[in-house]
């Protein structure tokens, strides 16, 4: 027998708490259609979509809860983090204004993101120092706090700082019973280097693995699939092996995770070593130089949009397809579509097939990204793996960075010591890509007149 009995809003606040969010949104809905002036109603829907990635919606879900609501603390509160999310700090910042009151208001973890998410990087130091003080276990608050030490230049607390990511995520440690490797002389023979992070923080951390010859008779590496061809036959490494199937336990003398290279080694922008060569077998150039040929009297470009979907700011990093796509018209030009994953597609969405080649669709991993790399007079991208292989290629690459940038790039300027021939093009406006699209638009035609 059908079931008649009315939906309840505690009972959608039950599917919400248990993280069934898709059914919690259809019923908030169903809700207001009765009680359209409920302003728990509209932040609960607000918060829910804000859970499902539908930031904008979420919004504009709180405001409407403000504009029933004017005093709800709930949306207040809601709206900030929403706001947060998207990379709105200063609005973030007002709305804890309205909750509470006076300039550092909140939670010091709180005041402490806002004004890191705002720029303010000096200003947050305090507030995180207080943040940790009141709460010495949330291991996230010091890799925030990395990144502000690291954007006023102070590289060795920001290093000290950033050992806790294991803390903060544990699952992202790579574990082996063999001793971790702190620096210093060697314990054995063989180091294993191990893979973490992204795909691009490991290209751009093995700059450092040369050094390890200094110390040690022979260097293994464990590497994701897409980044594992760009390590093999090189110098440095004597041996590659899968991230997903390691060697057998006892095979190593000592283990290191690979960013740990950076504290051991002592990064500063001053000492920052060049990068290492990276291995492009010569199956991916013949490939690269097949695709390209046809557009040998071309400018020819190569665009990236969105990095991977998986890391926390990729949204926030993420430009959008047409902005790049509009690049098209410019006389002489020919665009190579290098962004891989669920964004590729929207070369075809956008019915921009011919104006793009989709170059990304044609690669098996990284190592053939890297040779297509060679073929281009430009690499154009968002901040991504991308950049950091063509960065490391010395190919002439423009690096698109929304506000706040991510700590490896710094705070100002247009050059970086990671690479000579990466310019850093970046945004004003958090949030807003008109900026630098103009900068890119006009630099361009320029160079291609």
């Amino acid at each position: 027998m059908r079931n008649t009995a009315p939906l309840t809003l505690r009972d959608v606040v039950e599917w919400h708490r248990r993280g069934e969010h898709e059914r919690a949104i259809v019923a908030y809905r169903r809700l207001l259609r009765e009680q359209p002036d409920n302003a728990l109603i509209w932040t609960n829907l607000g918060a829910a979509l804000r859970s499902t990635g539908h930031l904008a919606a979420s919004i504009l879900c709180h405001r409407r809860a403000l504009y029933h609501g004017p005093r709800n603390a709930t949306a207040i509160a809601n709206l900030g983090n929403a706001l947060r999310e998207e990379g709105r700090f200063s609005e973030a910042r007002s709305m804890a204004l309205i909750e509470q009151a006076g300039a550092t208001t909140g939670s010091a973890s709180t005041v402490a993101r806002d004004f890191q998410g705002m720029g303010h990087w000096r200003s947050s130091l305090g507030a995180f120092d207080r943040a940790i003080a009141e709460d010495p276990a949330d291991a996230e608050l010091r890799i925030l706090r990395a990144t502000s030490h690291f954007m006023t230049g102070d590289y060795t607390a920001g290093l000290s700082d950033y050992r806790e990511r294991f803390r903060f995520s544990p699952r992202s440690e790579p574990k082996r019973q063999s001793p971790r490797w702190e620096g210093g002389p060697a314990t054995g023979k063989r180091l294993m280097v191990m893979s973490e992070q992204g795909l691009g923080d490991m290209v751009l951390v093995s700059r450092f693995m040369p050094r390890l010859r200094e110390t040690w008779e022979e260097i293994w590496l464990t590497s994701r699939e897409p980044t594992r061809r760009l390590f093999e036959n090189l110098p440095y490494i004597d041996q590659v092996f899968p991230k997903a199937a390691p060697p057998p336990e006892g095979t190593e003398d000592a283990h290191v995770p690979a960013m740990e290279l950076m504290r051991i080694y002592g990064l500063t922008p001053q000492t920052c070593p060049a990068p290492a060569p990276l291995n492009i077998p010569q199956d991916s150039r013949d490939r690269a130089a097949r695709i390209t040929a046809p557009y040998a009297g071309m400018f020819r470009i190569g665009i990236c949009w969105a990095g991977s979907p998986t890391f926390v700011q990729a949204k926030r990093k993420a430009a959008g397809f047409r902005h790049f796509m509009e690049l098209a018209d410019i006389p002489g030009v020919q665009l190579f579509g290098m962004c891989k994953g669920e964004r590729e597609g929207d070369i075809t969405e956008q019915g921009a097939e011919g104006l793009v080649v989709n170059a990304a669709a044609m690669d098996r991993d990284f190592a053939d990204a890297a040779a297509l790399c060679e073929h281009m007079d430009l690499i154009i991208t968002v901040d991504t793996g991308l950049g950091h292989i063509a960065g490391a290629l010395g190919r002439p690459t423009w690096v698109l960075l929304a506000r706040p940038a991510f700590w490896y790039w710094g705070p100002y300027g247009e050059s970086t010591y990671w690479y000579d021939s990466v310019r850093l093009i970046r945004q004003n406006v958090a949030g807003d890509w008109s900026g630098p699209f103009a900068t890119v638009r006009a630099d361009l035609e320029a160079m291609v007149s």
